[in-house]
C-alpha cells in the first residue's frame, strides 16, 4: 500500500508540474532611432556572472553592452564591438563548459559553431556540430535560427525544417538535442514540433513559417520556449507568437501549447510587432524574471529595431 501511495505521489506531483503553463504580460518596449546605428540583429545573449548582455548581427558585428539597468539605456552606445566575420542568427552562452555556441547562415551553408572563452574573430578557426539533416538551400534563409542551452543539453531549432521537411503541406519540423558529455556536446536524439505554416500565405517562402529563436526556462530541462514569426507581404506586418513546448522523452515530441501560446505580440493597441528574432532573460530591479526580444530590422527603410520587455508571470 505504501508503494502505491509512494506511485501515485509521484504522477499527481508530474501531472501537476506539467499542467503549470508559462505566460508573460507585457511590460514595455523601445524602438531604437535609425541614428543609434544598432541594425541586423539577430541573436541576443546575457551573460549573469558578467552582468553583460551581447548582440549578434547577421552582417558579422557583435556588440558587448555593461551597463544596462533599464530599457531606454539601451540608446546608448554599446561598451566594446567588434567583427566576427560571421552572418550569426543566434548565440548561447554555455558557462559551465565556458563555450560560446553560435548558428551561422550565409550565402553558401547554414550550420552551428563552437569555441571555448570567446565567440571567433575573422581568422579563428571553428569547429563545428554534424547536424543531422541538411538544411533547405540557402537562397530560401530557412537555415539554423535557434538554439538554447540548459544544464544538460544544447537544442538546435531549424527556421523552417530540413531539406525535406520544409513544405508548406508538412507540419512537422525537428528540433536537434545535443547532450554534453566530457566538455563537449554529442548529439543525442531529435524531437518533433509542430510548425504554423500558412500564417503569412502572401508570399511562398514566408508560407512556410518560422521559428526565430528558441531559448530554455530557467532551471528546467522540461520545457523550451519557441518564438515564431512571419511577415505579411501584402499588409506588410509581421505575426509573432511565443510558444511553451514541453518536452516528451518517451514519444521524442515537443508538445507546443498551440491553443494557447505564452504571449501573442499581435493586437496590442499601441505596439506593431517588428521582425522579432532573438531572446535573452533578465531580471528587473525587483528581481523578477524578464525576457527580452529584439528585432532585426534588416537596416529596411520600413523596419526597426525594437527591444520588448515581458514579464514572466507567476503560475
Amino acid at each position: 500500500m505504501k508503494n502505491l501511495l509512494g506511485i501515485v505521489f509521484v504522477l499527481v506531483c508530474t501531472l501537476s508540474a506539467q499542467s503549470q503553463t508559462l505566460s508573460f504580460a507585457f511590460k514595455d518596449y523601445l524602438t531604437l532611432p535609425r541614428s543609434r546605428n544598432l541594425h541586423n540583429i539577430s541573436g541576443m545573449e546575457y551573460i549573469s556572472g558578467r552582468q553583460e548582455w551581447q548582440l549578434a548581427e547577421d552582417r558579422g558585428a557583435y556588440h558587448l553592452f555593461k551597463t544596462i539597468h533599464q530599457l531606454s539605456d539601451w540608446v546608448c552606445e554599446p561598451d566594446s564591438s567588434f567583427q566576427t566575420g560571421l552572418f550569426l542568427e543566434a548565440v548561447r552562452y554555455d558557462p559551465a563548459l565556458d563555450t560560446y555556441f553560435f548558428a551561422v547562415e550565409n550565402e553558401q551553408e547554414s550550420y552551428v559553431g563552437f569555441k571555448r572563452h570567446s565567440l571567433p574573430q575573422p581568422g579563428d578557426s571553428i569547429q563545428r556540430l554534424t547536424l543531422p539533416h541538411l538544411m533547405p538551400m540557402p537562397k530560401k534563409n530557412k537555415g539554423i535560427e535557434g538554439l538554447a542551452v540548459t544544464p544538460q543539453y544544447l537544442w538546435i531549432a531549424p527556421e523552417a525544417g530540413s531539406r525535406e521537411e520544409a513544405r508548406v503541406d508538412n507540419p512537422l519540423i525537428h528540433f536537434y538535442r545535443y547532450k554534453k558529455s566530457n566538455g563537449s556536446v554529442v548529439f543525442d536524439a531529435e524531437f518533433s514540433y509542430e510548425i504554423d505554416r500558412n500564417v503569412c500565405p502572401s508570399d511562398s517562402n514566408e508560407a512556410l513559417g518560422g521559428v526565430s529563436e528558441i531559448i530554455s526556462v530557467p532551471g528546467d530541462e522540461t520545457r523550451l520556449l519557441v518564438l515564431e514569426r512571419c511577415y505579411e507581404k501584402t499588409t506588410k506586418t509581421v505575426t509573432v507568437k511565443l510558444y511553451e513546448a514541453q518536452v516528451d522523452e518517451a514519444r521524442r515530441q515537443l508538445l507546443k501549447r498551440k491553443e494557447k501560446p505564452a504571449f501573442d505580440f499581435n493586437g496590442r493597441n499601441g505596439f506593431r510587432p517588428d521582425n522579432l528574432e532573438s531572446m535573452a532573460w533578465g531580471e528587473d530591479v525587483d528581481g523578477r524574471k524578464i525576457l527580452v526580444v529584439m528585432s532585426d530590422d534588416n537596416t529596411g527603410k520600413n523596419q526597426w529595431t525594437q527591444v520588448v520587455l515581458l514579464e514572466m508571470q507567476p503560475n
